[in-house]
């Protein structure tokens, strides 16, 4: 087995066996559901911040391309004029193409890590309270078991438990007090 598919299964598996020694228990069990990456991306917070994560890879992509353009530019120049210099000054004209190449790839590197970092800042802090609120409706709702479906292992679960919808409004209700 995979260990993408371990710890899924673990979770099935522990959930499983909790639900079937609950089932011998007075209160009945409920179990519920919550696709946290699509209340991620759905709520109006986490709309916002796709929107500026947006705008930000929009801004380091216009950078860059600028750069590559004129880098492009330069060997265009080179090919050119290339028979026509000297070995020295063809050969330096080579080595700080090289350099800008280089120098443009560690930028698309760190600007790609930037973003990620970014990211994670912006969406941190949506998931705690997401998370916060999914707790307070299962407790609410009375359900014995929330799962989240992406990392659950769920195959198929019936709609009536899906608690994703209801989350994503409270959670804007609470946000634009």
């Amino acid at each position: 087995m995979s260990s993408r598919w371990k710890v899924p299964a673990l979770i099935t598996l522990l959930a499983t066996v909790f639900l079937c020694s609950a089932a011998g228990a007075e209160e009945p069990v409920k179990v519920g559901f919550v696709d946290m990456q699509k209340a991620l991306n759905s709520s109006s917070s986490g709309r916002a911040a796709v929107e500026r994560l947006k705008g930000l890879m929009e801004a380091k992509t216009g950078e860059l391309q600028n750069e590559k353009a004129a880098i492009d530019k330069m060997k265009d120049d080179l090919d050119k004029q290339g028979l026509l210099m000297n070995e020295t000054a063809r050969r330096e004209r080579e080595d700080e193409l090289r350099r800008l190449e280089r120098d443009l790839s560690r930028k698309f590197n760190d600007s790609k890590e930037e973003i990620g970092k970014e990211q994670e800042r912006l969406m941190e802090g949506i998931r705690k309270d997401l998370f916060k609120i999914t707790e307070e409706v299962g407790r609410e709702k009375g359900f014995t078991l929330v799962l989240e479906r992406q990392y659950s292992g769920i195959i198929y679960a019936t709609d009536s438990i899906d608690l994703t919808d209801e989350i994503i409004k409270r959670y804007d209700s609470w946000k634009s007090r």
